[in-house]
């Protein structure tokens, strides 16, 4: 009688996740995105991570949420003419003016407290804390001794041009980023995962994404023949990372992508993250394969 075969253990994966992507948390316009950000919290330990992230998430987090409260705008009442003022139509405008407003209100206190105790009430920060705080080798500190030999690398690929790099970069956080990304293919066993929607690190073609030429090139040369994937979506590398993401989650990230658009100035929905935040407070089922 023949044997069955024993189940083959996952292949171990690591992915790191561009700032920007973690700050789209607070633009996305649907509820479900939000539980993308769950999702990580049981493979926290294999995102690849720097300090160069956490400051830059850090340094924006308060500017996306100060945006958003800035463009938020509480109704305006309405005057009827006066024949109307006492009518139960105009009773029942001023009403819904009032209930939006002191809705309007309540959201503007959440925004505080966002702001004043984000370990308590953000659940971004709060599960981007525990990536950032890692112990894991993968995670770039200020205190690795290490730094020093990245820190110099990325100065002189960002001096010779070398991507990923955009025009109008005056710092070399993203050569950092890269140059940390190769070291750790270099000590990591599995597939490399990159998620930014940053177009110096590629570009996306009816949506597949493809890593750009040189970046790719350089891997190879530097890492040997050990897989690499580029992708936009975070769903897609939560996947790859054995995650179980829903196919409503997977939509809904689609539709905030088509929406957001980095070249420009991003509307924000603060009515919906506020919705989000109340959704995630009910168990989210994120086991792995």
């Amino acid at each position: 009688m023949t044997q069955a075969r024993p189940a083959r253990k996952p292949r171990q994966v690591y992915a790191f996740i561009d700032t920007n992507i973690f700050l789209d948390f607070y633009r996305q316009s649907n509820d479900a995105t939000l539980k993308l950000l769950e999702r990580l919290k049981p493979v926290r330990e294999n995102i690849i991570c720097s300090y160069q992230v956490e400051m830059e998430f850090l340094k924006n987090r308060q500017y996306v949420l100060l945006t958003a409260l800035k463009e938020m705008k509480s109704p305006e009442p309405s005057t009827p003419p006066a024949i109307f003022a006492d009518s139960a139509t105009n009773k029942s405008l001023k009403a819904a003016t009032n209930s939006a407003k002191k809705k309007a209100d309540l959201i503007r206190n959440r925004v505080v407290k966002l702001l004043q105790n984000p370990k308590q009430f953000d659940p971004v920060y709060q599960v981007l804390e525990d990536v950032f705080h890692s112990q894991s080798n993968h995670v770039l500190t200020r205190d690795m001794g290490i730094r020093q030999s990245i820190k110099r690398k990325a100065w002189k690929r960002f001096v010779l041009g070398y991507p990923p790099r955009k025009s109008t970069d005056t710092s070399i956080g993203d050569a950092l980023n890269w140059e940390w990304i190769i070291h750790c293919a270099t000590q990591l066993q599995g597939k490399i995962v990159v998620v930014s929607r940053d177009s110096d690190y590629g570009v996306a073609v009816k949506e597949k994404y493809f890593l750009n030429d040189q970046l790719r090139q350089e891997f190879r040369d530097r890492v040997g023949q050990k897989s690499i994937v580029y992708t936009q979506r975070l769903s897609e590398a939560l996947r790859y990372l054995h995650v179980n993401v829903t196919d409503e989650e997977v939509a809904a990230e689609s539709e905030s992508m088509r929406k957001t658009k980095r070249s420009k100035r991003v509307s924000f929905n603060l009515n919906a993250f506020m919705r989000a935040i109340e959704a995630s407070k009910s168990p989210v089922k994120s086991e792995i394969e």
